[in-house]
């Protein structure tokens, strides 16, 4: 028997605290694009957006071209209590 597995899309906003280049301004929002698996629900609270219903163009808007899949210590640095 094979288990499917779902993975959800999710985005969340850091600022950034120091110049990323030359002209760069501090405090420049900075999003990040995460496939969380076994995941399906509202992060708000830890900060995490759902994506997957958004758009490319939403996601370009705010600078998102890519998504990092979650690892075990990327779910408890995120604090995500993952399901199993």
């Amino acid at each position: 028997m094979v288990k499917s597995v779902f993975v959800s899309r999710y985005i969340k906003k850091f600022r950034s605290t120091t110049a990323l280049g030359p002209t760069e301004e501090r405090g420049v929002p900075l999003w990040v694009g995460y496939d969380i698996e076994g995941i399906d629900d509202d992060l708000s609270d830890l900060g995490l957006l759902k994506a997957d219903d958004l758009s490319d163009d939403e996601l370009r808007e705010r600078g998102v071209t890519t998504f990092t899949r979650v690892d075990q210590p990327m779910y408890e640095k995120l604090g995500i209590a993952r399901k199993r």
